[in-house]
């Protein structure tokens, strides 16, 4: 296949990639960074296909359109694999003074240095912004869940191979001139592998769309949307993983009950009521440890599970929880003054197994209406009931 087949090639296949994109960044929320892909990727092709259209010599107008928006495409998929893992990335003035340096620089070489200032620079600013890219893709791994992992590397791998030969055709243009590097062996291999670059990132960018959206429905099924705390089937999930594993940790419940919350709920109303909640559990869940898991099990009731932890560690854990809700001030629509409420607890004795989980829960539940008969906001331990009855 010659070269110009090989660009026609890769400049519809950008161009349909790029309608792929915006198709699925329709479906997607805002800014997603998909969409700045779609934009990235049909201005890559077009940059390509103009250049076959237009042909050899470029007119110098021609030139800096079709160079700088090659420039400007690869800056978008940089900043959408940012918008995508959630990092800043910038709006529309740092593009303007991105094109603004380009096309200052762009002109000072081609007057200085005629083709090769031109083909160096692009190519150096090419392969620097694919490294980038691979870079990005690579450091992102590690804050991103398990499913995008994969996905990640692959984007890293792929972007880092072909920055390499890219920033080598611009210390070589400069060098021997660009008249080698775009025809012959080398631009074959080139265009070639840029093709198969460009098809593979078609691919891997749906493979990370695709991903975050099968974790985004995975969190819907297991959080709760108020409170983005686990739901009993998220519960469900963690537990069974947690006795499935080769050494398995006990586990000490902590049933909480936010004290008087339907007086809340009368008397402000629901949107309040729904702050509280939200309020109560960024609380709760800021004072776990990181080996506990928290899930909202009912109506205002929320259910800690303190992990490889004896009586005095989850005594401790639940004082922490007290005094966490005690000091929140809450500002609701229609209150004058902030709600402030407190939570009565409940502890159970040590789960060893998964066939003990549900006495023990029961033990929690029970020490907590205890606790809510004895005054609230205050801690009952299952073991003093059992004291008690003896």
């Amino acid at each position: 296949m010659d070269q110009s087949t090989l660009i026609f090639v890769l400049a519809i296949h950008l161009v349909c990639s790029g309608g792929l994109y915006w198709l699925i960044g329709r479906a997607m929320p805002p800014r997603s960074g998909v969409n700045r892909w779609a934009v990235g990727a049909v201005m890559f092709g077009l940059a390509y296909g103009g250049r076959l259209l237009v042909g050899q010599p470029v007119p110098a107008p021609m030139q800096l359109l079709l160079d700088g928006a090659m420039a400007v495409a690869a800056l978008l998929f940089f900043t959408g694999l940012r918008e995508f893992v959630g990092k800043p990335a910038g709006r529309w003035p740092m593009f303007a003074g991105f094109l603004l340096v380009f096309v200052v620089l762009h002109g000072l070489l081609v007057w200085q240095f005629g083709l090769v200032g031109r083909h160096a620079l692009l190519n150096l600013l090419l392969g620097s912004l694919y490294g980038g890219l691979a870079l990005e893709a690579f450091r992102a791994r590690g804050h991103q869940h398990a499913a995008l992992r994969p996905p990640l590397l692959f984007l890293a791998l792929m972007m880092g191979s072909l920055a390499l030969p890219t920033l080598a055709r611009g210390v070589l243009i400069v060098s021997v001139g660009p008249d080698p590097l775009y025809r012959g062996l080398f631009a074959q291999f080139y265009y070639g592998y840029a093709s198969l670059a460009a098809v593979m990132l078609g691919l891997n960018l749906v493979w990370l769309v695709f991903s975050r959206l099968n974790t985004q429905l995975a969190e819907l099924a297991s959080r709760d949307p108020l409170t983005r705390l686990l739901n009993r089937n998220g519960l469900d999930e963690v537990v069974a993983r947690h006795f499935a594993a080769r050494e398995t940790r006990p586990v000490t419940l902590l049933q909480i009950d936010i004290d008087h919350f339907k007086r809340i709920n009368d008397s402000l109303g629901h949107a309040a009521g729904d702050r509280v909640l939200r309020e109560v559990a960024a609380a709760l869940a800021s004072s776990v440890r990181a080996s506990d898991f928290i899930a909202r099990t009912g109506g205002e009731e929320f259910l800690v599970g303190c992990v490889a932890a004896d009586d005095g560690v989850a005594w401790a854990l639940a004082e922490r929880l007290l005094g966490a809700v005690r000091r929140l001030d809450i500002k609701v629509p229609g209150a004058k003054v902030p709600v402030h409420c407190t939570v009565s607890v409940g502890i159970s004795g040590r789960c060893g197994q998964k066939g003990d989980w549900e006495r023990c829960w029961a033990d929690a539940d029970r020490a907590l209406y205890a606790a809510k008969a004895a005054g609230r906001d205050r801690i009952v331990a299952a073991s003093a009931l059992r004291a008690d009855l003896r």
